[in-house]
């Protein structure tokens, strides 16, 4: 049966308030147990000193007296004839003792009224002596049985508290440990169900929408959690999760930021992405001392080409260098369009014999892989090539490109479709 926080706690003050009844109970009885200790010790004491002080009358005076008056000592035995009657709750030893004190006492009575009736006045002097003697061994007797029940009275009163002691120790180390359990548990019902709620709020809150699995049920918090789980099932149904929208904008961020790094039209990388890596290779290779080379090429008549055969087929053509030219370089180069019918090539770690080597195989590539148009005429691509290497008058990635700017048109000047490289005579 499962029960509500509300009704917990009521059955936690009940249980709290009947175990701090019990513990009260249990002192009472105790303290109650221990008072009849002390009355039987009372009581052993007060038969002790009449015991005594009836023997001490018969050791101290003279009862064969004709002037003797008994009613002293008559009176005090009345007395103690009256305690003996209304003895404290005895245990069965004690009342054992206390039925040979009432049964010696009345003998003593009645030798002591043998005795007084007429003073035994023929009597011999030893019968009376031995008499006298009889009455006060048994009035010995009597006081000490008394000092036995006093003595076992005292053993018992130790006992007894010491008994009540682990009694009281017991019942009161068994509430605390019912008291603290029963908070424990209310407590781990509070805290872990107040948890798991704020888990499920957090991650609901970051687009993750669970539903709440209560470790500990209760009425108030399911019901909490059938409402939030209700609400999240309506929330997953008509909301995008946190992570598809951390993966469509990712992926929108993707491709924004390669449109924005790439030529729409073919596709390779354009003028910022061009100087970007064109600097970040700049600076590495001053840093490591190393070589770095940039081939700045252009499309030979391409203005001719737009004029005969239109934009449409000049687009054609550029697409169809890029794509030449991507086949015939490294990964780790950079195949960029510069502008118009111009193109950079990025080569790390390239010095200028295998820079000439990577220009050449595009050349070939191009001769060897004309275009047509309209599927009838072919036409063969050319272009002129300049090339610079990086050296110690160059102090920045923009002075490079202009060196091989310079190249090009060198190039171009010297009759298109070469390969120039800037301060080198020489020429391909």
């Amino acid at each position: 049966m499962r029960l509500s926080l509300q009704k917990n706690i009521y059955l936690f003050t009940l249980s709290s308030c009947l175990l701090f009844v019990i513990l009260v109970i249990s002192v009472l009885w105790s303290i109650q147990a221990i008072n009849v200790a002390l009355e039987r010790e009372k009581y052993a004491h007060k038969v002790e000193n009449h015991a005594h002080i009836l023997k001490q009358i018969i050791n101290t005076e003279n009862i064969y007296a004709s002037n003797y008056n008994i009613d002293d000592w008559l009176s005090l035995n009345r007395k103690f004839v009256e305690l003996l009657e209304y003895p404290p709750s005895l245990t069965s030893k004690q009342q054992t003792i206390q039925n040979s004190i009432e049964s010696q006492n009345k003998s003593i009575l009645r030798l002591f009224n043998i005795i007084n009736k007429n003073k035994l006045q023929n009597a011999d002097e030893a019968i009376k002596k031995h008499l006298r003697i009889r009455l006060i061994t048994q009035l010995e007797a009597i006081r000490t049985d008394s000092i036995q029940l006093f003595d076992i009275v005292n053993k018992d009163i130790i006992e007894v508290i010491k008994r009540q002691v682990i009694f009281i120790i017991s019942v009161f180390s068994l509430i605390i440990f019912t008291l603290i359990y029963g908070a424990y548990r209310l407590i781990k019902v509070f805290r872990t169900s107040l948890t798991e709620v704020k888990n499920a709020f957090e991650k609901n809150h970051s687009g993750s929408f669970q539903k709440i699995e209560l470790s500990n049920q209760s009425e108030e918090f399911t019901s909490i959690a059938n409402a939030f789980n209700a609400m999240n099932k309506k929330l997953s149904e008509t909301t995008v999760s946190l992570a598809s929208m951390k993966k469509i904008v990712a992926e929108r961020t993707r491709v924004l930021e390669q449109l924005t790094r790439t030529d729409s039209l073919t596709n390779v990388a354009n003028r910022r992405a061009l100087f970007e890596r064109g600097n970040i290779e700049f600076s590495r290779a001053q840093r490591n001392q190393s070589q770095l080379s940039v081939i700045l090429f252009d499309c030979d008549l391409f203005k001719n080409i737009n004029d005969q055969f239109g934009h449409v087929f000049g687009d054609e053509i550029l697409k169809h260098i890029c794509k030449i030219g991507t086949k015939e370089i490294r990964r780790i180069d950079l195949f960029s369009r510069y502008g118009g019918e111009e193109f950079i090539i990025i080569l790390p770690d390239t010095d200028p014999n295998s820079a000439v080597e990577t220009a050449k195989r595009i050349q070939h590539s191009l001769a060897n892989n004309g275009i047509s148009f309209e599927g009838k005429q072919v036409v063969n691509v050319t272009i002129s090539i300049g090339i610079c290497s990086l050296d110690s008058k160059h102090d920045n990635f923009e002075q490079i490109i202009k060196d091989a700017d310079t190249a090009m048109y060198k190039a171009k000047s010297k009759g298109r479709n070469r390969i120039e490289i800037i301060s080198d005579d020489t020429s391909y």
